[in-house]
């Protein structure tokens, strides 16, 4: 009990419990069993063999396509073995996986992809060194992204049947209305399909009450989350709450609910110590940063030659439709709260006011909505990339006349300065564009959970759903 209370420190101030002191009136006894026994059987053994037999047949299948040498016959493992072990790693066989999230589908992708350049090189390097006839890398490489389709869709399909079977996955409240209201608003904001219920803190005392809250079916429930306002817990409530996060589903603090499930950081949990607590990874990621900036160099550049044409089409464009200069330049607030010229092309009438632009803007020029709309606007920012003021992932530079009002407005917005800029980020491509101050703050709690969490996977998510967001065009003014 001590451990659990040590590691939730909100869950310690709101019990009136210190480390140092005794428990009193808690024995494991008291955890009601009626909730360890509803625990759902898990599929995740028969998925796993699914998934053994499916990659099997594949990889055979493509053995023969591509008229490839399998001896020894063990070589044949290698890459299966590997693969599942990717699977396992994405999250593949957790139980309660979201698998219809667009963040699944890219981690299964991207582990999938590491496995097989893996398994490439322990076979063409360890295994078959020599070989008069090793395996086609063309195999090796190919058959997962087949394997990951047909997995991804069967994981999709379990996901909808489960619902049907189980009920819509559910999260329950623990706190008032004003709450349960606020955590609705956000999970619908991510779009997330699902039901929203609250728990009076009084209705914790028993597992029955429990089991009433979710209608019977604890099978249903995804979290329970201890609002801000729940200031006591007695230790009956808390042996009840224990029951349930062994057996029913996850309790959650506020704040480790918006860490796991909403992917941001809860600004009602950042304090000036914030930074000094554990998990936050940024001070010892010297590697990844390293690593970063010459994927930005590297990358940068190939996305020059790529949109070369296109970046002069688009100034052809601009010159013919507005007179004036094709390119905007505009002070940002950078790294260290550094001020930098950002470049861009240029989508509005010359002589336009300043301030932030709100929909259907009259100043934006015939054909500046498209470009603002698919990003197109931001490619000239491949200088400010190259030349070291921004990156390609990261917090997207403030105008410098708003950065200093949000400074000014929002407690601790200049931790957001801790890292380069960047073309896209974590709060673009989760949060629709920003016009006042309430939107600042709601897109610094996804700035601060990309600080927290600073590292190349969620890079690579980043990258993923930054293409899905300029193909569909969702977000932009």
């Amino acid at each position: 009990m001590r451990a659990v209370l040590e590691e939730n420190p909100s869950l310690t101030a709101r019990s009136g419990f210190h480390p140092g002191a005794p428990v009193k009136g808690f024995s494991a006894s008291d955890i009601p069993q009626g909730l360890l026994q509803h625990k759902g059987h898990s599929s995740t053994l028969r998925l796993f063999l699914f998934d053994f037999v499916l990659a099997t047949g594949i990889f055979f299948l493509f053995s023969v396509l591509w008229k490839t040498n399998l001896e020894p016959a063990f070589i044949a493992v290698v890459p299966v073995m590997i693969c599942l072990g990717a699977v396992a790693a994405s999250g593949g066989y957790r139980p309660k996986e979201d698998f219809l999230s667009l963040r699944f589908a890219v981690e299964h992708l991207m582990y999938l992809v590491g496995g097989a350049i893996a398994s490439t090189a322990i076979i063409s390097v360890a295994l078959t060194y020599g070989s008069l006839r090793p395996p086609s890398r063309g195999l090796l490489l190919s058959w997962p992204i087949v394997f990951f389709g047909l997995s991804l869709l069967l994981r999709r399909a379990l996901d909808s049947h489960l619902r049907r079977i189980k009920g819509t996955p559910t999260v329950a409240m623990v706190g008032s209305d004003a709450e349960l209201t606020r955590l609705t608003t956000e999970l619908t904001q991510q779009e997330w399909h699902g039901n929203t219920i609250r728990i009076d803190p009084g209705e914790i005392s028993s597992p029955d009450q429990v089991f009433l809250a979710f209608n019977g079916k604890p099978d249903s429930a995804l979290a329970i989350v201890l609002g801000p306002s729940v200031e006591s817990l007695s230790m009956r409530q808390f042996s009840t709450l224990i029951g349930t996060h062994l057996g029913c589903a996850p309790v959650y603090t506020w704040e480790g609910f918006h860490e796991a499930h909403l992917k941001k950081v809860s600004l009602d949990s950042v304090t000036p110590d914030w930074i000094f607590q554990s998990g936050f990874r940024l001070g010892s990621k010297s590697v990844h940063e390293a690593v970063k900036r010459g994927f930005d160099i590297v990358a940068s550049l190939a996305l020059a030659v790529i949109s070369l044409l296109p970046m002069l089409g688009i100034a052809l464009y601009i010159k013919s439709v507005s007179p004036g200069p094709i390119l905007f330049f505009q002070e940002r607030r950078g790294r260290f709260g550094k001020t930098f010229s950002l470049v861009k092309f240029r989508t509005m009438s010359v002589g336009s006011s300043g301030g932030t632009t709100t929909l259907g803007d009259k100043r934006i020029i015939r054909g500046g909505g498209f470009l603002r709309r698919y990003r197109l606007d931001e490619l000239p920012q491949i200088y400010n990339i190259l030349k070291g003021d921004m990156s390609l992932i990261g917090p997207r530079p403030e105008w410098v006349r708003c950065a200093e009002r949000y400074s000014q407005e929002i407690e601790l917005y200049d931790l957001r300065h801790l890292v380069r800029p960047g073309l896209t980020g974590w709060a673009q491509v989760n949060y629709p564009y920003g016009q006042d101050v309430n939107d600042a703050r709601a897109k610094l709690s996804y700035d601060l959970f990309y600080i927290r969490n600073f590292s190349l996977l969620l890079d690579f998510v980043i990258v993923v759903k930054t293409a899905y967001v300029m193909i569909f065009g969702r977000g932009g003014r």
